[in-house]
């Protein structure tokens, strides 16, 4: 089942069971989607074009939580954090650091960097290579440590 059509059915649950934080943070996300599947060059929302939506608003919540609770307002940061955690459920696992840096070296060995101005051709080879399965950031600070300065 497409990762879209699974949300679709989730928000019809979410309204059944009247939960309303996975009600309104389902609510939104298809409507995020629908929105970036309009924009010129996307197609029909395939699991790709979720995932990176999904990516999205995690990062946004988890921005703004962390805003919260410096601000002193818990119960923000809560709701938050909540809708992130509904939001995660529906990312692939993320890849262990082992793992990781197995696949960088592995990348670095096909891209051969002479140095650091290489950063960039072995993070567009690694971030390519594991798609969905590693952030940018971790995936930028192993190839860093493993590349040095």
């Amino acid at each position: 089942m497409a990762l879209f059509d699974q949300i679709d059915r989730d928000l019809v649950t979410a309204r059944k069971e009247r939960d309303q934080v996975r009600l309104s943070t389902l609510g939104l996300l298809k409507t995020e989607v629908v929105k970036a599947a309009k924009e010129p060059g996307a197609s029909w929302p395939d699991d790709q074009l979720v995932l990176r939506v999904i990516r999205k608003e995690v990062k946004r919540r988890e921005e703004a939580a962390a805003v919260y609770a410096s601000a002193g307002r818990s119960e923000s940061a809560g709701r938050e954090e909540a809708e992130a955690a509904v939001l995660r459920s529906y990312l692939p696992a993320q890849i262990s650091d082992d793992e990781l840096e197995r696949e960088v070296r592995a990348v670095i060995e096909e891209v051969r960097p002479q140095g650091p101005r290489d950063f960039g051709a072995v993070m567009k080879a690694a971030s390519a290579r594991l798609a969905g399965r590693a952030d940018g950031g971790r995936i930028a600070a192993v190839a860093r440590s493993l590349i040095g300065p």
